[in-house]
């Protein structure tokens, strides 16, 4: 409050606005005259539990009576709120009477035409889908207007097109409810996420929920696909499907998994586990049916395999310091660059293949001959395998002299 007589002149003023008398305002508040005749001279304050009643009586807001004047922009703001809330009242009644009369129409004409509702529903969808952008928003409340509104057309847009499926009896539906569920997820999916109030076990983990998420619906999409035009290329494309966005993915996830306590420090190796039993699953269902002896792509595939299982086996588990772990990887490395062909070439013999020129153990070496293919394989050959020895014995180096230099 400003001060007494300043309080005192702003409630004398709005009573006789208003046409009230010090008597009749006094009995509205259940005082007396006195006490009114008091607050009008300046003479005191009414008591703080009569602010309301005071504030019901002047129709004037609380702000207005403390600070003893007329809030003009507040009331202004008010009145421009009144005024909105007419606007949308009013634009609502338009949009029904609007959808309304264009549905009766096509009602009638429908009905007159064919003497049955044929294509009156796609009419009645259209308008659904129209409306999930035009009269929806105004029923929505502000935070969630535009999850709320995006969630109605794709509500809408999929009625839409079960009602076109229906009328022209095709089996298309699924095909497309499914592709449409997967493109706005893929494009809108994570500004949806950011605006719905998820649970806390997946409020910190909106990357993991998007990606599954997606995976699941294009998983369904292949699904409805398969149903569509047949084939026995489901679960193989599932398979590969799922490696290759484990194998790209999977590491920038792997923060946000629950995983159990005692893999929580194994996280490289539930990776590379995961993508492994997925790839062989995948090459096991490729050679199904096969007729040779050996299962040579399987084969191929682990011996393959051992190199990245070498890797993680040297980098992370070996017990040695940081660099003689990097120098085991990198001699590694070059031990599996120099006995992987000779293992390729007994596979594929053992499978009933046939190469005209075998690999050999011994390299033919021969640095003055970079002309016969042959030998400059083998020269390019010897060149990597020593590469990657003499590097990884000089990280062993480095770390034995590291640990040999004494502590300051």
């Amino acid at each position: 409050m400003e001060n007494k007589k300043t309080f005192g002149t702003f409630i004398c003023q709005r009573r006789k606005e208003l046409g009230l008398t010090q008597k009749e305002f006094a009995q509205r508040l259940f005082v007396t005259d006195s006490a009114v005749s008091k607050w009008e001279r300046g003479l005191a304050y009414p008591d703080i539990t009569l602010l309301q009643s005071i504030c019901q009586v002047l129709q004037c807001s609380e702000k207005e009576l403390l600070s003893a004047s007329e809030d003009t922009e507040g009331r202004r703001v008010e009145q421009l709120a009144q005024k909105h809330l007419r606007l949308t009242r009013t634009y609502r009644v338009a949009q029904f009477l609007l959808f309304g009369l264009i549905a009766l129409g096509c009602l009638i004409g429908n009905l007159v035409g064919d003497h049955a509702l044929t294509w009156f529903w796609i009419v009645l969808a259209a308008e659904a889908l129209c409306a999930s952008l035009t009269l929806l928003p105004t029923f929505l409340p502000e935070n969630r207007r535009w999850p709320g509104t995006l969630g109605g057309f794709v509500a809408a847009l999929l009625l839409l097109l079960l009602v076109c499926c229906l009328y022209y009896g095709d089996q298309w539906f699924p095909v497309a409810a499914a592709g449409v569920l997967f493109g706005f997820g893929l494009v809108f999916l994570p500004w949806v996420l950011q605006a719905l109030p998820l649970p806390e076990s997946l409020a910190h983990r909106k990357a993991l929920v998007y990606v599954t998420t997606e995976l699941v619906l294009l998983l369904l999409l292949y699904a409805a696909c398969r149903l569509d035009s047949g084939g026995t290329w489901f679960i193989s494309t599932c398979l590969w499907t799922v490696f290759g966005v484990g194998l790209c993915l999977l590491p920038f996830l792997m923060k946000q998994i629950p995983l159990p306590h005692p893999l929580r420090n194994h996280k490289a190796l539930v990776y590379l586990g995961f993508e492994t039993l997925l790839l062989l699953a995948g090459v096991l269902w490729e050679s199904r049916g096969g007729v040779t002896e050996v299962p040579t792509p399987l084969t191929v595939t682990l011996l393959c395999l051992t190199l990245p299982w070498g890797w993680l086996g040297a980098l992370r588990y070996l017990p040695l310091d940081r660099w003689f772990r990097a120098g085991a990887a990198l001699a590694w490395t070059g031990l599996w660059i120099w006995l992987a062909p000779w293992c390729m070439d007994r596979i594929l013999s053992l499978a009933g293949w046939v190469t005209n020129n075998p690999y050999r153990l011994f390299l033919a070496v021969d640095f003055t001959d970079w002309v016969s293919p042959n030998t400059v394989s083998a020269n390019v050959m010897f060149l990597l395998i020593l590469g990657f020895l003499l590097t990884g014995l000089a990280c062993a180096a480095l770390g034995l002299s590291r640990r040999q230099k004494p502590r300051k």
